[in-house]
């Protein structure tokens, strides 16, 4: 398996997010080539591939926010399809996405998770992410 940052939106990819989108947020819209290439193309965010035999297994988004108090870094967005899950293809795009942190000189990595996603949350403990205690706020805006 393949690990790498996305810098090209081919056909491949956007099927890829039409198959794995669903799989993360049913109902969500889907993102178009435009809305990839953004993300790409954007100096705040890292999309990273697990690839494996040319098949589009999973993926995982780094946002990066520079606010006064310092640098900040978020995983969003992560998802493996369900016929690769349990095959290690999610701790390997952690594991990716924090040596990339480790390399840009960042200390701290945040993410959410809901809590139904007993895997995924047990992946993050393993990995030695720690629950913190905090309150998490949508407004949603018609």
């Amino acid at each position: 398996m393949k690990i790498y940052k996305l810098t090209t939106v081919t056909d491949q990819v956007l099927n890829a997010f039409g198959k794995l989108i669903p799989q993360l947020a049913p109902g969500h819209p889907l993102p178009t080539k435009k809305d990839l290439e953004a993300i790409v193309n954007s100096d705040g965010t890292r999309l990273f591939i697990a690839e494996e035999n040319n098949e589009i297994l999973g993926t995982l988004t780094l946002v990066f926010t520079k606010i006064p108090t310092g640098d900040k870094i978020w995983i969003e967005d992560v998802v493996v399809d369900n016929s690769a899950r349990g095959k290690g293809v999610g701790e390997q795009l952690m594991a990716f996405s924090i040596d990339y942190v480790k390399n840009q000189n960042i200390k701290t990595i945040n993410l959410t998770s809901s809590p139904d996603r007993v895997a995924a949350n047990t992946l993050y403990q393993k990995l030695g992410f720690v629950k913190r205690e905090t309150n998490v706020y949508r407004l949603t805006i018609e």
